[in-house]
């Protein structure tokens, strides 16, 4: 604050102008002094005393973990078509193997069975004696009342025939035939095995046929007729020849 330029003229202006007058003094000496005594204020604000500083270093962050990526879902594989199923052939034992195919059988005789004729055989006759007696080949019955002429009178031999399963050997295919494929069935394409039950004498010819698992579309029919054209070994029992009874499985294949 400067000073009044001009002294009082009153009391009053008098006491105001000293008021200022010592208000200007007491600011410059304490700006002097302050002035003065700032070195020394410095060195003591700054002695004794210490600031301690720790660095304070953080871990390292941890490294990051990629997260596997999903693999894509894999596309269905393409299905397969199953391949046809066939009927499996089943195939006679081996001692039962057949000839090669198409082999024709020997020409089949229509033998008849020998009529049987009540009477005694000539050979328990004799010669002599007024005893007249009917000829024939068998005692069991009654006799006809009109003779029989000896030389129409045969031997008879009654058929020996045994169980299935109860031959020492079973029949074996001597001569077999293959007829053609039924017209129906290769139309179709029916494939498979017709399942027959064959009764073979004791002269190994086939006396009867019987279907126990057929195919139909005229295979089962075209196998009866087929095995009845067959020859056979026949089975043994003690060492002779018997008829009996078997299974036999007739199979189909187109070609």
């Amino acid at each position: 604050m400067p000073p009044p330029s001009s002294p009082p003229r009153s009391n009053e202006d008098l006491v105001s102008w000293a008021i200022l007058v010592g208000a200007f003094v007491l600011s410059i000496t304490t700006h002097v002094a302050t002035v003065i005594n700032l070195p020394e204020q410095l060195a003591l604000t700054g002695r004794n005393k210490y600031v301690e500083m720790e660095l304070y270093q953080p871990p390292p962050p941890p490294p990051k973990v990629e997260e596997p990526k999903p693999e894509p879902p894999k596309p269905d594989p393409p299905k397969a078509k199953p391949p046809p199923v066939k009927v499996a052939e089943v195939k006679p034992p081996p001692e039962q193997a057949p000839p090669p195919p198409n082999q024709e059988p020997p020409p089949e005789t229509d033998a008849k069975p020998v009529p049987l004729v009540v009477g005694i055989s000539l050979s328990s006759t004799t010669e002599g004696g007024s005893f007249a007696v009917n000829t024939g080949n068998t005692t069991y019955g009654k006799a006809d009342s009109t003779p029989t002429n000896p030389a129409d009178v045969k031997a008879y031999r009654a058929p020996k025939y045994v169980p299935p399963g109860g031959a020492d050997t079973q029949p074996e295919v001597a001569n077999e035939f293959k007829p053609p494929y039924p017209d129906d069935a290769k139309k179709n394409e029916i494939e498979g095995t017709v399942v027959l039950k064959v009764t073979i004498d004791e002269d190994g010819k086939v006396t009867d046929v019987k279907v126990l698992k057929g195919l139909g579309y005229g295979l089962d029919e075209a196998s009866i007729a087929a095995m009845r054209r067959f020859k056979f070994k026949p089975a043994t029992k003690g060492g002779e020849a018997v008829g009996t009874t078997i299974t036999y499985n007739y199979s189909w294949y187109l070609e």
